[in-house]
C-alpha cells in the first residue's frame, strides 16, 4: 500500500511538534505586584524557574499571576520568611492581596519542576 508523502511528513512532524511544546518553559507572562495606594506598580516578565525575584524595597500588598507556572510570595527578601510571617501560594492565573495577614510581599519564586536546560 502507498503512503502519500503529505500524510508521512505529518505523522512524522507532529510528535515532535508536541514533545518540543511539552519541554517548553512555561513560565512567560507577567507577575504583577500593587502598592495599597495604587500609586506604585511593579511588573516582572517572563520570571525565570528556580530564581528568587524581589519586589521593590517598599514591598507590595496585591499580586496578580499571569503567568504558566504557580508561584510562591515572600515577606521577606530574597524569598525568605521571616519567623511569624509564613509565605503564600499563587496559582496560575490568580490574584491575591495581604489583606488580613502582617506584612508586604517583598519577594518570588516560581514553584513546579525545573526546565531540562537552564535559560540563558
Amino acid at each position: 500500500m502507498r503512503v502519500r508523502r503529505t500524510l508521512a511528513a505529518l505523522c512524522a512532524t507532529v510528535p515532535l511538534a508536541l514533545a518540543a511544546s511539552a519541554c517548553s518553559d512555561s513560565s512567560s507572562g507577567l507577575v504583577t505586584g500593587t502598592s495599597a495606594t495604587g500609586r506604585f506598580i511593579q511588573s516582572v516578565g517572563d520570571p525565570t524557574q528556580g530564581r528568587c525575584h524581589a519586589f521593590a524595597a517598599r514591598g507590595v500588598d496585591s499580586v496578580t499571576n499571569s503567568t504558566g507556572v504557580d508561584i510562591r510570595l515572600h515577606k521577606g527578601r530574597n524569598c525568605t520568611d521571616p519567623k511569624g510571617l509564613p509565605s503564600s501560594y499563587l496559582p496560575t492565573t490568580f490574584s491575591t492581596k495581604t489583606a488580613g495577614t502582617a506584612g508586604l510581599w517583598r519577594s518570588f519564586s516560581t514553584v513546579g519542576w525545573q526546565p531540562p536546560v537552564p535559560p540563558n
